[in-house]
């Protein structure tokens, strides 16, 4: 389950709202509508939770191999499910996102003196030399 404060709706909850009419929507659009309300970066997750989560069936646009945009199949009951979780609503554009950042990202390390590492010795063992001699068995 997606960790959302008390009331507010799942980023696939707010990706469906947009899908929700049945059109053909792109990539650049969901972009253009919801970027400051869900991670673009994870929109093929939120399609995944849309497809497993909800009775919304999902097909995918493509341009060959790339994907172009999504479009919802069965209209009716994906306007169901978004009444009965109150998510119809939701108004896009109007959240504010922090930046996703890596834990890592806080302190960048400038220089190998920078982290004051002290070079390790190396001692590598000696492993002796074990001569085999052939010898050949005659009868």
């Amino acid at each position: 389950m997606a960790r959302t404060k008390a009331g507010d709706f799942t980023p696939y909850q707010k990706l469906l709202t947009l899908l929700q009419e049945g059109d053909i929507v792109t990539k650049d659009e969901i972009e253009s509508k919801l970027g400051n309300d869900i991670y673009i970066y994870k929109l093929s997750t939120y399609v995944w939770e849309v497809k497993t989560k909800t009775p919304g069936v999902v097909k995918v646009v493509k341009n060959g191999r790339t994907v172009v945009g999504y479009q919802i199949t069965n209209i009716n009951d994906v306007k169901a499910y978004l009444k009965s979780c109150g998510a119809d609503k939701f108004v896009p554009g109007q959240g504010l996102l922090k930046p996703s950042i890596s834990k890592f990202a806080n302190k960048p390390i400038k220089s190998l003196a920078a982290l004051s590492a002290k070079p390790a010795k190396v001692v590598m063992p000696v492993t002796p030399i074990i001569e085999n001699e052939v010898t050949e068995i005659t009868d």
